[in-house]
């Protein structure tokens, strides 16, 4: 038989081995993420948002957006945008195109013109020319804003359309 005292301080000392080894984000006060990928064109609205010179070849650009949600409607994202021009028969880059990374702050409100009870995302970050606006569709699609809240139009390979991924 195993005297009490001795097996209580093991017992107590394996309890504080397995609570400290058990950590997890909620334990580390983390705020959610949730992460958006998509494909666009590459026209001069985008352009200029993003600070690509025009004599840069861009035809379309992926965007991989990682929202941080605080508790109120608002928190800080990171996005990586890639841009260039097609490399043939693939969806990548010729020559492995170009990357922009743009931290950066959101706040979240209501309302445009084509859906005024739509929640809207306001991007705003040093990389950023002006403010980009996603429209929240639904749970997983983001749709690309103009300043005036209407939405932006694509082309026939590419949409203004962020799609929710699991990451």
């Amino acid at each position: 038989m195993i005297p009490a005292r001795p097996f209580f301080a093991i017992l107590f000392g394996c309890c504080i081995a397995i609570n400290s080894c058990s950590q997890t984000n909620s334990s580390l006060n983390l705020p959610a993420r949730e992460s958006f990928v998509g494909s666009t064109p590459c026209d001069s609205l985008i352009r200029a948002l993003l600070q690509i010179p025009p004599d840069t070849a861009c035809i379309f650009i992926k965007w991989d957006l990682s929202l941080y949600k605080s508790k109120n409607d608002s928190g800080s994202f990171q996005l990586a945008v890639s841009y260039g021009d097609y490399q043939p028969n693939t969806m990548n880059f010729l020559g492995g195109g170009n990357k922009i990374d743009i931290p950066g702050k959101f706040t979240a409100g209501h309302g445009t013109n084509p859906n005024p009870r739509g929640k809207v995302y306001h991007l705003t970050g040093n990389k950023l020319h002006s403010e980009l606006l996603l429209v929240q569709m639904d749970d997983n699609i983001l749709h690309f804003a103009d300043g005036n809240g209407k939405f932006i139009v694509g082309n026939a390979q590419f949409g203004y359309v962020l799609n929710r991924v699991q990451k």
